[in-house]
């Protein structure tokens, strides 16, 4: 398992974004957890986590539930994922998460999995 976190230096280490990227196997996608807030201070490592995964599998599943805070650059790098790969965003049943992936339309164009 790759773990990407960011090392902004100046974030609180609460909120500081956690990547780890699952590889899938057999039937099972590979799989990015994701935590914290994903800005775009470590939008890059998001992207990288994201390509990771996808490296192991046409499809990936994004588990967004530990997620306190994404920007435009975090939705960005989901749609850029979601133009070459098969997502599930795995994603609190209410929330600003899934409201904003919801305002931004992500959620017709993958699978979106609510929990809780």
């Amino acid at each position: 398992m790759a773990e990407h976190t960011s090392s902004d230096e100046a974030a609180d280490s609460s909120v500081a974004a956690r990547f780890d990227v699952v590889p899938g196997s057999g039937p099972q996608p590979a799989t990015v957890r994701a935590a914290g807030d994903i800005d775009l201070a470590c939008a890059e490592q998001f992207r990288a986590a994201l390509t990771e995964a996808a490296a192991s599998s046409g499809e990936v599943t994004v588990d967004l539930t530990a997620v306190t805070y994404c920007d435009s650059a975090a939705i960005h790098a989901l749609f850029s994922a979601a133009a070459r790969d098969r997502l599930t965003l795995v994603v609190p049943a209410n929330g600003p998460i899934t409201t904003m992936l919801g305002i931004a339309g992500l959620d017709k164009i993958t699978t979106v999995v609510t929990t809780g």
